[in-house]
């Protein structure tokens, strides 16, 4: 088995055990004591159905980085950056797709570990009915019960899978609705403090312009510029992956619910009136 360049075990160890133990952060001495040489991670946070499929995707192919979790494990848990995999991650460089919300300690690691994260996000009415025919399709994947497919908000059973399309809207704005508001909050409110600085990029503005918002994204984040191949450009998923199955346009999921679906949505989003969701609900 090949050795890891650069990286001293035995300083990790003395560094992230001992400051919990001590119940400490880890500090940005400690983390360069066992990393010599920092590669860059492109760490994607999105809420579902947002593109962050398509994006990681054009940038593994691209700059030719593996594609890998910064949390634990995907499935059912994709919540909190899991230290291992970033000192793992940032000895070489990856792409990262994580459906995460903010918090000061995912900040902390990210401004210890210098990444600057993409915050993708998408008219939320295209994403919560993008969602619902998700979850549809991973009713009919088998494992119900077990979290191997779903999100955190939605736990998939054979009483979720017998709902009727409408009523699984109703579902996913109830149970992952909430969890969309908040994700899209906690990170502005971060950004507003000054914990971090993200990259905002939105869905509708990357699908009308693939390759300038991509090339703006690379040199935001790694300082450099790239081409991107058409072909790339022009793929949907992940190879292997579950993917998108809608057609990606923008409107149609506001069409397609009810008026007290719209109205619930939008009640939610009332409870944050110093926040702006003009963005967020307008699908151009």
């Amino acid at each position: 088995m090949q050795a890891i360049n650069n990286f001293d075990f035995q300083a990790y160890i003395n560094a992230t055990l001992g400051n919990i133990a001590g119940n400490q952060a880890i500090s940005q001495e400690q983390i360069s004591a066992f990393i010599k040489n920092k590669s860059t991670i492109f760490a994607i946070i999105a809420t579902p159905k947002s593109g962050s499929t398509f994006l990681c995707n054009a940038l593994v192919h691209t700059l030719n980085l593996p594609y890998l979790p910064l949390c634990y494990a995907y499935s059912s848990n994709e919540h909190d950056l899991y230290l291992p995999a970033l000192v793992t991650a940032t000895i070489n460089g990856c792409v990262s797709q994580l459906h995460m919300k903010g918090t000061p300690h995912n900040a902390q690691l990210l401004n210890l570990f210098k990444i600057k994260p993409v915050i993708l996000t998408r008219n939320i009415f295209d994403s919560i009915e993008s969602l619902a025919r998700d979850l549809r399709f991973k009713c009919e994947m088998g494992n119900l019960g077990e979290g191997v497919y779903g999100y955190s908000f939605t736990w998939l059973t054979d009483d979720i899978a017998g709902l009727s399309d409408e009523k699984l809207i109703d579902f996913v704005i109830e149970f992952a609705a909430p969890w969309y508001v908040n994700q899209y909050v906690s990170w502005q409110s971060l950004a507003r403090k000054g914990q971090i600085t993200p990259l905002f990029v939105r869905y509708e503005d990357m699908m009308r312009n693939k390759e300038t918002v991509l090339k703006h994204i690379v040199q935001a984040v790694a300082g450099s510029s790239v081409e991107f191949d058409p072909a790339t450009l022009d793929a949907n998923h992940m190879p292997g992956g579950i993917g998108n199955r809608g057609t990606g346009a923008s409107g149609l999921g506001r069409e397609r619910m009810t008026r007290s679906q719209v109205r619930a949505i939008k009640k939610l989003l009332s409870y944050y009136p110093g926040y702006d969701f003009e963005s967020w609900v307008q699908p151009v």
